[in-house]
């Protein structure tokens, strides 16, 4: 029967192989987090000065699409939401316009860097409540962590 014997620093050794294929993980997270992003949604008024205050306040903003809008002291999912308040969903004649690369080009992989026997990269979303969207309401869209999953599922 063979005997190996590994030296104590083996972990300390080997982590320097690791860091290029690290960063290759890394970027391929990334990239299919890329695919899998939500688009981002902004709320627009008509700009007639007819519109309510609420709605004036709420022009311009911008939210993952799984998350719904601040519009006065309602949330709601876009303009004329039948499970909104009915003074913020009559009569309304607000848009919502869709930019489905706002999330995406946000995503990022970090440099794989050694920190002291293991390897780390980081993948992140720079867009506002992305976390929130990536779990909105216990059925988001996990796109940050279904990509992780689904490159780690590739490799098995």
């Amino acid at each position: 029967m063979a005997h190996l014997e590994l030296p104590s620093d083996i972990a300390r050794r080997l982590a320097p192989l690791m860091l290029q294929r690290t960063q290759r993980l890394a970027e391929e997270v990334a990239e299919e987090a890329r695919l899998r992003a939500p688009a981002a949604k902004t709320w627009h008024t008509q700009e007639d000065g007819q519109a309510r205050p609420s709605h004036q306040a709420a022009d311009g903003q911008t939210v993952p699409a799984p998350l719904p809008f601040s519009v006065g002291n309602a949330t709601l999912s876009g303009p004329r939401d039948p499970e909104g308040p009915t003074e913020e969903t009559a009569g309304c004649r607000c848009t919502v316009t869709e930019d489905p690369e706002a999330v995406a080009v946000t995503i990022s992989a970090g440099k794989a860097a050694i920190d002291g026997e293991r390897v780390r990269a980081t993948v992140t979303c720079d867009y506002p409540r992305a976390a929130e969207a990536e779990f909105a309401h216990g059925d988001g869209t996990h796109f940050m962590s279904g990509a992780a999953s689904q490159v780690a599922a590739r490799h098995r």
